[in-house]
């Protein structure tokens, strides 16, 4: 009996939800994990529905997240997007649905009565996202060093991808290196707020979490990433203006100079090695390479001598391999180097429904070569412009263009709402509310609202927060932005579209 009670128990988690949800999602993410989460994934689409009914129908804490509204209308206004381009594209339009809700009414809102229960699941959340990146990204390091790449079948089984390092930039075991590095980026942040909730100082890391620190940083290097970098460009600033406002508040003008003056400096000192890292790393693999061939094969041992004493004619630089070029290719083999040519073709199409848009950006999906869709007047769209959207296969490479092409002006002007209703009210709490001393619970939301907005930079050239499905970053990001609610609601912080009356008629979980 207990043992059932245990089983009914987790499945109306949803912090558990999250949690499970969480750890699929990165692994649907790993082409070489070989379509595992394929059941799991039904399993927890279904068991998001079950929880999404379950709250709206008996606990209602949907209705107590900050600015509730707005997603709702939001919702709706998407609902109507999928109904008009009915049939196209379905069932995956009404699949976009289902997961778009799930994050803004299941994973958003959080139950302000169970204090230690949400900083204990936190905790849980972020150690189980930065074991599992950790393990990713030295593994990832590994195929580096080894000269390791391969192509293998996505998670769909539709199309292959490449894995290791593979076109002057590392792959790893994810689907892309902008992917790749981002959740790197991402997992040192989760560091961060663990420190606050475990020790109440972002500055004190256990082994792993520094560990974490140091591959990410080898792998960002490795990947090349222009969206992770405007993002840690994004977050640098951030910062600045933080921590400037709290020395501005306590400290002399010549204090504030001083401290102000070694952030900035230690910054620029992390990114003027950034070069000199990539560099010796680029002799790795040919290192490891010249160390196996030195040991197992006589004749390149003979070579190698040879060249080193300079004999024959031969120079060491004749036998061993170049080093490695690890830069951006601007070449038409990489999808996100038309990202322009992705935004403008999205964008055309999407004028043709411009108030609810077309649901979904694969307008190619599931036809064959010689097929067209009738979904948009494709006369309208040039030769180049058709191309990139099936290119694309539904990716838009921005979070904006994104919410534009599937849920048309409505549905951007709605998400918008909320997104600038959020981080104002958010910023107000920082910067002009009293946090009755509590300094660490002050840097705690600091360091969430830093990642918020710096993933929100990010998504100017990536799909991660909204509309794009079983993402890890989304996962993250509305998780974080419902704890933020949470830091906030503890400081007695009034909670907007929901007054603490309200909050306080809902006690969830009753016995």
């Amino acid at each position: 009996m207990a043992i059932s009670k245990k089983i009914v128990a987790g499945i109306n988690n949803p912090h558990l939800f999250r949690l499970i949800s969480l750890v699929i999602n990165v692994l649907f993410i790993v082409p070489s994990a070989l379509y595992i989460t394929n059941y799991p994934m039904k399993i927890a689409f279904v068991w998001g529905i079950y929880l999404i009914a379950k709250d709206f129908f008996f606990e209602r804490r949907m209705f107590t997240a900050r600015f509730w509204p707005i997603l709702f209308f939001f919702g709706v206004g998407f609902a109507f997007s999928v109904f008009l381009n009915f049939p196209y594209q379905f069932p995956d339009t009404a699949i976009n649905w289902v997961y778009a809700m799930q994050a803004v009414f299941l994973v958003y809102p959080f139950s302000f009565s169970e204090g230690k229960e949400n900083q204990m699941w936190m905790k849980r959340f972020n150690d189980c996202f930065i074991g599992l990146i950790f393990i990713l990204g030295a593994l990832s390091l590994i195929l580096y060093a080894f000269s390791i790449h391969y192509w293998v079948l996505d998670g769909t089984q539709t199309y292959w991808q490449r894995q290791g390092f593979i076109e002057n930039r590392l792959f790893g075991l994810y689907t892309s290196p902008n992917l790749g590095s981002a959740l790197g980026a991402v997992s040192v942040a989760a560091s961060l707020v663990n420190n606050v909730l475990k020790r109440g100082n972002w500055r004190h890391f256990q082994k792993l979490y520094v560990a974490n620190a140091i591959v990410q940083y080898l792998y960002f290097i490795l990947a090349s990433s222009r969206g992770t970098t405007l993002a840690l460009i994004a977050a640098g600033i951030l910062f600045l203006l933080y921590r400037g406002g709290q020395l501005l508040q306590s400290a002399s003008p010549a204090h504030f100079g001083k401290r102000i003056g070694k952030t900035i400096l230690v910054i620029f000192l992390v990114v003027s090695v950034n070069g000199s890292v990539a560099k010796v790393l680029s002799y790795v693999p040919i290192v490891n390479q010249g160390l196996y061939l030195l040991a197992t094969d006589a004749n390149f041992r003979e070579e190698f001598l040879s060249a080193e004493r300079q004999k024959n004619g031969k120079k060491l630089s004749d036998v061993i391999a170049a080093p490695v070029k690890i830069h951006h290719d601007d070449g038409n083999e990489e999808v996100s180097a038309g990202r322009l040519g992705i935004w403008k073709s999205g964008l055309k199409a999407m004028k043709q429904r411009p108030l609810f848009g077309l649901a979904d950006a694969d307008l190619y999906r599931r036809m064959k070569p010689d097929e067209v869709t009738d979904q948009v007047n494709m006369s309208q769209l040039s030769t180049s412009e058709r191309a990139s959207l099936k290119r694309a296969m539904g990716n838009m490479h921005s979070s904006y263009v994104a919410l534009l092409v599937k849920t048309g002006g409505i549905g951007f002007l709605l998400m918008g709402g909320f997104m600038v209703s959020y981080l104002l009210s958010h910023l107000k709490n920082l910067f002009f509310k009293d946090w009755n001393g509590d300094k660490d619970q002050k840097t705690l939301a600091a360091i969430l609202l830093i990642t918020l907005m710096s993933l929100l930079v990010l998504d100017l050239v990536e799909n991660h927060f909204i509309l794009s499905n079983r993402d890890p970053i989304g996962w993250v990001f509305w998780t974080y932005a419902g704890f933020l609610n949470v830091v906030a609601y503890k400081q007695g912080f009034s909670n907007p579209c929901c007054p603490k009356w309200a909050v306080e008629k809902f006690r969830f979980h009753k016995k």
